[in-house]
Parts: C-alpha cells; structure tokens; sequence
C-alpha cells in the first residue's frame, strides 16, 4: 500500500506536467502568411502568474504596423484558453487555431477560431459547426478538416470539412 502513493502522486505530478506543456505548445511563436505580407504571433498572457497557461494573438502588417489582436486571458487565470496549434491555410486568407481551456473545463473542446484577413476579424469556428472535438488539418486553398461533437447523432467525433471562404459571419 506504501508503494501505491508515491506512484500516484508522480502520476499526478506527470498529467499537471503534461497538461501544461501542451498548452504552451504555440506560445511565443511566429507564423508568416504565405506571401509574408502578414505575421501572426502568439504571446503568453499578460497577466502574471498565468503567463503559459493563457495565450493573445496579433497579427501585423510586414511592416510590423499591428492591425488585430485578441487575448484568451481571464481574471482568474481558470476561463481563459490556450493557443494550442496554429497555422496558415495554404493560400493565406485565415490564420487558423485552437485552443484548450487553462481551468481544465472542458477538456474534451478544442475550441478552434480562425482570422479572416478580409474581413480583419477573428471568428470561433465552433459557433458555425458545433463544438470541435479534435485538432484540425489544413487542406487546399482555405479548407479546415477536423471533428465535431454531433449530439443529435449520439457522434463525438464527426468528421467535418469547411471551406472557411464560404463561411458567411
């Protein structure tokens, strides 16, 4: 029985490691649009003692004049979200993301947003196609392929692919 504890406490210890690891995965990177014409960055939250469990995104101009930004930070360090993958579609209109939740809530959500660099505007992919349960792949032009949770159809992992240019906000 002595044995049990010391095990589950650095089984508890490796899931806390990992979860944080995996929520810092994008922080502080750089992503050039194809063409470079613009940058998107992903920063650690501003607040402190959150710094890597939440993120914030700009996206600049080549120049490096900042034309949008959106934070994930929250006051309690426990609502927020965490870029955790994130990259250009091939023919660089959107700047495509997801995150995970810096409280643990709903672990299960992958929440992905994307920007548009038309309309200048981050949206939440899952407000078009229901709650996204996977990470996403990138295929032709402007097109995301991930899944979906379809509670209609008891599916937690239905496959969906969206051009994200025929998405109408």
């Amino acid at each position: 029985m002595n044995n049990t504890k010391p095990q589950l406490r650095m089984a508890l210890i490796t899931t806390t490691l990992m979860i944080g690891f995996v929520c810092v995965r994008a922080q502080a990177d750089f992503f050039p649009s194809p063409g470079g014409s613009l940058t998107a960055r992903v920063f650690p939250a501003i607040k402190k003692g959150f710094e890597n469990r939440e993120s914030r995104i700009e996206i600049k101009r080549a120049n490096g004049r900042l034309i949008r930004q959106r934070s994930f930070a929250s006051s309690d360090g426990q609502h927020g979200r965490c870029v955790d993958h994130a990259e250009w579609t091939p023919d660089g209109n959107f700047f495509v993301f997801n995150t995970s939740s810096s409280g643990g809530h709903q672990p299960w959500n992958d929440a992905t947003y994307f920007y548009s660099r038309v309309q200048n505007r981050f949206y939440s992919l899952d407000n078009f196609i229901g709650p996204v349960t996977s990470d996403f792949v990138l295929r032709k032009r402007s097109t995301v392929v991930t899944t979906r949770l379809n509670s209609v159809a008891l599916n937690e992992k239905e496959q969906v692919t969206v051009r994200l240019a025929r998405l109408r906000p």
